[in-house]
Order: structure tokens, then sequence, then C-alpha cells
């Protein structure tokens, strides 16, 4: 028996918390494996994946304009060597288990209101749901009444690293201003220099460390090309992210879509303080406005800027929101006891006697291309034609 965890290979917050799961599962947990899916034509970087995780993991090349009965069923008989747990968190291997069985109960780990639609989507060949946040496993009982007892909240945690001690800065030093996340207009990272410009204006003095990349990376450099207190990295580790951000004192994020974001809980517990978007989930349960951080309306970079400059004139303030945010990461998101929680989910499902849900359903997937007796080459040359 072992579970299984499949994710697609993108960088970012998903891949860090189910590496965790991994890392930090704990001494009674099952066998581990992961499942990489490498999707072509996928325009996202790369996963960074942890190099003691190289012993457990899997690629597998999926082309969405192959016949889905010869992808899917190769998924399927990779997944289908061992029983146990299957760890979802995308589509594809739900996509799979309509049309394929394999032996193993299925987990969807609910992360935001993307994996929400995919929950309803998908329910029936889901044995579990785990929900990050209060918010998402609220909004699951409540559409999927039936399935109450099937629905779990447990928060995830990440590997915990004591930040230096942090000491009041004097007035006269400029604050350092972090976003880290995937350059994306989904994430506002165009509104990072508009912030910037409304702070400049007000004479306060900033320093910008702008982490990550993705599709608008070049654009949004082009952005800052004239600005000297603005710099762009992309760590190579997951560790030198961390040790970014804890010289930082300040979390700009003004995303507009997040569930709850793996970025924002390791910003905090490195004394990060998040100004962040109101978003319902787990922003709010991170967040406490005026304690931990401050919740700002989506879109309205001027409020976003006047947190930024109370933080700016209160140092006292300042230095006491860091000690809170890192103690509200402390108490509830330590790898070494809620990735062990999930391990003893995933453990007790497997030991049930039930067959997996997914069992009972048998349902056409794919297109009217997608046939199993179709040749994979024929499918995949006649979409090309019908491009």
């Amino acid at each position: 028996m072992n579970v299984a965890h499949v994710i697609v290979n993108n960088l970012g917050g998903i891949t860090s918390l189910v590496q965790n799961l991994i890392l930090y599962n704990g001494s009674n947990a099952p066998e581990q494996e992961l499942v990489v899916l490498d999707i072509a034509g996928n325009p996202n970087k790369p996963a960074q994946l942890d190099r003691n995780l190289a012993a457990v993991t899997h690629h597998f090349h999926l082309n969405p304009v192959d016949n889905w009965y010869y992808t899917y069923g190769r998924l399927a008989k990779m997944l289908g060597k061992s029983d146990g747990v299957l760890v979802s968190n995308d589509q594809y291997d739900l996509i799979m288990l309509q049309a394929f069985n394999i032996p193993r109960k299925v987990v969807q780990l609910v992360h935001d209101p993307y994996n929400l639609e995919l929950a309803i989507r998908f329910h029936a060949v889901v044995d579990r749901f785990i929900a990050h946040s209060r918010y998402i496993y609220e909004e699951l009982i409540r559409l999927m009444p039936s399935r109450s007892a099937d629905i779990i909240h447990l928060p995830y945690g990440i590997p915990l690293s004591p930040p230096p001690l942090k000491q009041t800065a004097p007035a006269d030093v400029p604050l350092r201003l972090v976003f880290v996340g995937r350059h994306d207009k989904a994430k506002g990272v165009y509104d990072l220099f508009e912030i910037f410009r409304m702070l400049e204006n007000r004479g306060i003095k900033t320093e910008w460390l702008i982490l990550g990349s993705g599709p608008e990376s070049e654009n949004l450099r082009r952005q800052w090309q004239h600005v000297a207190c603005a710099s762009f990295e992309t760590p190579e580790a997951h560790a030198m992210v961390l040790e970014r951000v804890a010289s930082c004192d300040i979390m700009v994020f003004p995303t507009r879509f997040e569930g709850f974001p793996v970025a924002l809980v390791e910003c905090m517990s490195q004394g990060c303080v998040p100004v962040v978007t109101d978003l319902s989930g787990g922003i709010q349960e991170l967040v406490q406005n005026g304690k931990t951080g401050y919740r700002c309306e989506m879109g309205n970079n001027n409020m976003f800027a006047e947190a930024i400059i109370r933080l700016n004139e209160n140092r006292v303030l300042l230095t006491e929101m860091k000690q809170k945010a890192i103690q509200q990461v402390i108490y509830n998101h330590d790898a070494t006891k809620q990735s062990p929680a999930y391990q003893q989910i995933f453990q007790l499902l497997a030991l049930e006697t039930a067959v997996p849900r997914h069992h009972a359903v048998n349902r056409k997937i794919g297109s009217r291309l997608d046939q199993p007796f179709l040749p994979s080459g024929l499918v995949r040359q006649l979409r090309k034609w019908q491009r």
C-alpha cells in the first residue's frame, strides 16, 4: 500500500504543499509516491522539486491531443500498480477515474475555487475531500450536503525555520517590500508598480524585491526597468526563497484569485507583515486585519498604499505585527504536525473495506475522436487537421 500524490509540473504553492506532505509525513505514514504530470504545451515554469524526493518521483508525459483512452489508460496502469490512496490536485487524474478503475481510494485536496468546481464536477469518483480553509470546507458542505461525512477541514503545514529576531527599524530606514508568486495578471502583479508610485508621491522611500516568474515576467521587468530600488529574482531552491523573504518587512500581495496561498503562509512565518487583497477563504483566516496584517479591497491600490504608509510611520506597530504573524503560522501551520494528520486520513481511508467510489462510474471521456478503438496517432493527426 502506498499514497500516490499527483501534481502538474508547475512551479507554485500546490507543488510546495504536496512536497511538504511527503517530506514531513511522520514515522507511521505509508510509503509515498509523487507522480508529476508533464503536460505538453504547458506554458508554466516547471516545479522545483526537493532533491530528497528523487527516489519517489515519477514523471508522466500527457499530451491532450492524443486519444484520451490511450493517454489516461497509460496513467491508470501506472497508478494501478499498487493499492492505497491517490491524492488529487487537479483535473487530469479525476478525468481518468471516470473511465478506468484502479485499486486506490481517492482523496481530493480542494485548494481554491477552481478545485471547488472540480469537486462538484467529479464528486462521484472521490472518496474524501480535504479543504485547507474553513471557507472552502463550508462551501463544500453547502454544495454537497449528501457528502458531508466525506468532507474534512484540515489546514496544511510548512517547514518552520526560526526567522531572524525582528528589531524595530529606525524610521529613516526604507521599508523592504516583497512580492512572492507567479507573475500573472490574476496575481495583480501590475498593481505593484502603481502602489510603488503612490508611495513615492507621498515621499515614502521603499525597497522592492519581486520573486518568482510567470507569463508576465518580461513585461513586468520592463515596467520597473528605471526603478533603482527594485530587484527581480527567481531563486533556484525553496530555502533561498525563505532566506530572501526573511530580510523583508512587508509582503505586498494584490492578488485577484486565491485559495489558501502557500506563499502567504511562508512569508508570515518569516515575519513579513502581509498587505493583501481581502478575498474569501484562506486569506481571511490567516490575516487578522490590523493584527497580523492588512486586508484591502480588490484593485484598491490606494488602500494598499495607505496600509504600507501606516506601518512605515509606526515602526513599533510593524514589529509587533511581525511577531504576531510568526506566531499565527507556528500555532496553525507547522508541517511536522499537519502533514502527519493528513497521512492519518490517507491511511484510515485505505484500510476501509468499501470499494473505491470510482469503480461505480463508467463514463465516456473526451470528444467524439476519443474512442477506445482509435489509434492515438490517428486521433492526434485528425486534431491537427481540425485546427
